[in-house]
């Protein structure tokens, strides 16, 4: 709906004749006629967009009225009077603000009747309010509903849009881009017509701010000093943060400190606090493991495997581990098919995947036995070993007792087997020993070769004679040592090849035990014998924290960003102790208890 309101009187107090025709001289007739009863003490005024009369309570009037031309789109009224005239609202209305006669009625308005509340506020729009509107704008009316076209409506929510971002706070290097921008367009001694509304444009900013910018610069100019047009709002400003007393904390049990919720409630503050406090690093996540539990004898036992490491020339002076070059690391691990709980990344409408499984604590797995050897490598570099010796799974062939859905009755099936030690000794004769003497290199052969295993009892003794004749057949000095116990962390295994193996394997479908045991030993062929060799450093870390700790396994494990370190081309082959250290632990183990 558009609207247009006359132009205000002239000097005289006489309406503008520039409007269209005001009507018939009937009308204005009516109206002059209407003026000039002085006893009347109230009227009623025909309301343009409602339809109907509104009573207004007035003196006699005492200003002129102005004509009102409107164009809107209203349904069909009529009013009509005793005399038989009527008046009829439609599109175009062009009127003097026409005065009800007594005996002037209105057609049934049915808004007159859902909205009571209407004659409420015309009633307590009084004379003086219209006289206000007649000076202010030119005409008298108390409501005006004004519809603007679609792209007048989008103009203007732009234009707010616009006005919104110009109030913002300006970096201080936005600020100086802004004085710099002026610069360019000062040019003796003041600056180019219109450079504050473009220079605003530019930044999306308000003309004013621009001003105060310059306004700046000429006073730092004037004042000799160097300009600066910074923002001088505090560097600290807004909702200062609410101190927290955290001592507590520690006065709380380990085991209200497992999530935040049951901290919070600990310590009687809300989640959200605590949240805010561990994003601010005044409380630390950490993950607790279980470790071994170590007596005396085990520490010492520890401290005189981690001695036994060092290079016999470089005692006492400069120790130093040895390449640990002629050491295989074996040991046993059970690998699953999946997980329990598995954490994936999804696009927000992909769906969500479903897993089943017949007993989730009965999930496929298979106990495999594997040996690996620290990698050798040129000095240029390439690999002549890749360390790994090679990895069996413990099971056995059997055919299957009855028909399924899957395979008939007869076909032979794979079964997981019962490990002991008859089991580990022909494992060692038949499968580690073959694989030793096929991969191991020829320039290594003269040399003494350890396979290292852990205390378990179904582990073959170091001195078994069925394994001492076996090695003799095959023409090399193998021998069977057997690291400290309680100690996983003396086995390079245990220590990360066993975790990172089998999350490889994770990323294999394994829908039985065959899958299982085929993806696995596809994950172990493949695996990078670089990342095999800084799995042995970090094994010689762990001795010396050992060391540190007295034979403890309290420690976290070091690092010391290998990787960055192999890129460069500096990756020690071994790594040093200090001599301090070394004296220490002789010290520690010569005294008695």
């Amino acid at each position: 709906m558009r609207f247009d309101l006359n132009q205000p009187p002239d000097t005289n107090g006489e309406a503008s004749h520039d409007l269209q025709d005001r009507g018939e001289e009937e009308e204005d007739a009516h109206v002059e006629d209407s003026l000039q009863r002085g006893g009347i003490q109230a009227a009623s005024v025909l309301h343009p967009f409602y339809g109907h009369f509104q009573e207004v309570s007035q003196a006699p009037w005492a200003f002129p009225l102005q004509p009102l031309h409107l164009h809107f789109q209203a349904p069909q009224e009529q009013f009509h009077r005793e005399d038989g005239l009527h008046v009829e609202g439609h599109g175009d209305l062009n009127f003097f603000a026409p005065i009800q006669e007594e005996g002037m009625v209105a057609d049934d308005d049915p808004r007159e009747q859902e909205n009571p509340a209407v004659h409420a506020l015309d009633e307590n729009y009084d004379v003086d309010q219209m006289e206000y509107d007649w000076h202010e704008y030119g005409v008298y009316t108390n409501y005006v509903d004004i519809v603007y076209d679609d792209d007048e409506v989008l103009n203007s929510n732009q234009e707010d849009a616009d006005e919104c971002s110009r109030h913002k706070d300006l970096a201080d290097r936005e600020r100086q881009d802004v004085y710099e921008e002026l610069l360019q367009r000062y040019h003796k001694g003041v600056l180019k017509k219109g450079s504050t509304n473009a220079v605003a444009d530019k930044f999306n900013i308000h003309p004013r701010t621009v001003q105060r910018v310059w306004e700046r610069a000429k006073k730092c100019i004037q004042d000799g000093v160097p300009v600066d047009v910074s923002s001088r709002k505090p560097k600290n400003i807004g909702r200062k943060k609410v101190s927290v007393d955290l001592s507590i904390v520690a006065s709380v049990s380990l085991l209200q400190r497992s999530t935040i919720r049951s901290l919070a409630d600990a310590i009687g503050m809300s989640k959200s606090a605590v949240h805010r406090c561990y994003k601010d690093g005044l409380i630390r996540k950490h993950s607790n493991t279980l470790k071994p539990y170590l007596k005396e004898s085990n520490k010492k036992e520890r401290l005189q495997w981690c001695l036994s490491m060092l290079d016999p020339p470089s005692l006492p002076n400069n120790p130093k581990f040895i390449e640990m070059k002629y050491i295989i690391h074996t040991d046993e691990k059970w690998f699953n098919a999946t997980k329990k709980d598995r954490n994936l990344y999804l696009l927000p409408n992909e769906e969500d995947p479903y897993r089943t499984v017949q007993n989730k604590n009965a999930m496929e797995k298979c106990m495999l036995l594997c040996g690996v050897g620290l990698p050798w490598f040129d000095d240029e570099g390439n690999c002549i070993f890749d360390g790994k010796i090679g990895i069996w799974p413990f099971v056995r062939k059997e055919p299957a007792q009855r028909s399924s859905q899957n395979r008939p009755r007869g076909t032979l099936i794979t079964k997981t087997t019962k490990v002991d030690r008859d089991t580990s000794r022909s494992f060692l004769i038949s499968k580690v020993l073959p694989a030793i003497q096929a991969k191991w290199p020829q320039q290594g052969r003269h040399e003494t070769i350890w396979i290292q295993q852990d205390n378990a009892p179904s582990h073959v003794r170091p001195d078994d004679e069925q394994f001492n004749i076996a090695v003799q057949q095959i023409g090399l000095d193998i021998r069977l040592i057997n690291q400290p116990p309680n100690s996983p962390d003396m086995n390079c295994l245990d220590l990360g090849f066993f975790a990172s193996l089998q999350s490889l394997a994770f990323r294999r479908v394994s829908r039985n035990l065959d899958e299982l045991i085929e993806n696995v030993e596809k994950e172990f062929n493949e695996y990078d014998p670089c990342t095999l060799r800084r799995v042995f450093l970090t094994l010689q870390g762990c001795m010396l924290e050992v060391m540190k700790s007295d034979g403890g396994n309290r420690y976290k494990i070091p690092h010391m960003s290998k990787e960055k370190l192999e890129a460069l081309g500096i990756l020690p082959k071994s790594l040093s102790c200090d001599r301090e250290l070394y004296e220490k632990v002789v010290e520690l183990l010569n005294t008695p208890a």
